[in-house]
């Protein structure tokens, strides 16, 4: 017979050390967001549902395409006034999710039922799939996502899980198995018959019956509580599609130098002035810029923001910059006025007035001004992102 299975991702305002962490925009996209396009493009569940007593999540479980159930302020809510052995929110904000989880099932018919927290963006589908696909196989009550780490740790300054006698290999301690609530399972039958049995002897209902553990990676057990968690989370989104980029870079002989100052390596490379105003205008003019810079050479950036940088670099002819290249982003230019060469390890490419030049990271190239009168480049690439310069062979 198959299973119902739901998923269920709760989302509730009022959060103290991030405010109204939900609502935010996290590298562009609503947090909530990231948790139900994950559970979406897993395929594991029957139904995927917005759990929030706060109307506004109605609308984007509406743009996602999910159900919305309402949950109500005294029902796991903000002030919520259910009690059980974990808690009695006395007309509080609900702070176990006992409450709203045991609310929910009621209402809503499953015969298991997965948590996804938002606090947790960078779970993968494919982790997701795997996870229910685990629980169901191993017939479990309860099923909880953690991260193993394998470290040296205290608890009332007592060792855990090493002998202070001596110091072994990290690799080979027992690791620690830290819960990791991005995602929780549980048969609903069972979560419902032990909230209702208050013992507190008893297990339950969210460690309850047939347990099992299920390791998932340190990034995608990272848990927003605070706002360096937030950062780190909003770098990791950002720059998640480097992590197919298997290609490494490292320090060899042949570097002589590496620079990230933007305004000293120009100025190294042979163009002394570097125009520290006027970036980042609504409204610029070549034609201004090229009034107020006057003669040759200078460098003018046009848009300097937190991730990127493009500059107009005006050189003579024969005047170049120095043999690099770089690690991070790839690089592009465009020949405003005059020619240019681009020498690259095992090639010249020539280029005029219009033509566009894109260099894939770690393109050794070193450019010079090749035309009779002073050339113009725009050069776009990340913000004070390092210059590797190499010896010339």
């Amino acid at each position: 017979m198959k299973l119902k299975t739901i998923a269920m991702i709760p989302v509730l305002l009022g959060s103290q050390r991030i405010k109204d962490k939900n609502l935010i925009l996290v590298n562009g996209r609503p947090l909530p967001s990231y948790a139900i396009e994950a559970c979406k493009q897993s395929g594991a569940f029957d139904d995927i549902y917005l759990n929030s007593e706060h109307t506004i999540f109605k609308k984007l479980a509406k743009m996602h395409g999910i159900k919305f159930f309402k949950r109500f302020s005294k029902r796991g809510g903000s002030a919520c006034t259910m009690k059980n052995k974990s808690r009695d929110c006395k007309g509080r904000r609900c702070q176990v999710h006992d409450h709203f989880i045991s609310d929910f099932l009621k209402k809503v018919k499953a015969d298991l039922i997965f948590q996804v927290h938002t606090t947790s963006p960078l779970l993968k589908p494919e982790t997701i799939k795997q996870f229910v696909k685990t629980m169901k196989k191993g017939n479990y009550d309860s099923f909880f996502a953690v991260h193993e780490q394998y470290t040296e740790t205290f608890l009332d300054n007592k060792p855990v899980n090493f002998n202070i006698s001596k110091k072994s290999p990290t690799q080979l301690l027992n690791a620690l198995q830290i819960i990791s609530w991005s995602i929780t399972g549980w048969k609903a039958k069972s979560f419902l018959n032990s909230y209702k049995d208050n013992d507190v002897n008893d297990s339950g209902p969210t460690f309850v019956g047939k347990m099992n553990l299920f390791p998932i990676n340190k990034i995608e057990a990272l848990d927003i509580d605070d706002w360096d968690d937030l950062f780190i989370a909003e770098a990791c989104l950002a720059f998640q599609i480097r992590r197919n980029d298997k290609k490494r870079f490292y320090l060899s002989k042949d570097i002589i130098e590496i620079d990230s100052d933007v305004v000293r390596l120009i100025k190294r490379d042979g163009v002394p002035r570097f125009n520290l105003k006027g970036y980042n205008k609504l409204h610029n003019s070549f034609a201004k810029i090229k009034k107020q810079m006057g003669k040759a050479p200078w460098t003018y950036p046009v848009v300097y923001t937190d991730r990127d940088q493009i500059c107009l670099i005006a050189q003579h002819p024969g005047e170049s910059c120095r043999n690099h290249y770089h690690v991070t982003k790839d690089e592009w230019w465009l020949v405003v006025e005059g020619e240019f060469e681009w020498r690259l390890k095992n090639r010249v490419i020539k280029a005029k007035k219009g033509d566009l030049i894109i260099l894939k990271k770690g393109t050794v190239h070193k450019i010079i001004c090749t035309s009779k009168t002073p050339g113009i480049r725009l050069a776009g690439g990340g913000r004070d992102m390092d210059h590797i310069y190499v010896k010339e062979k």
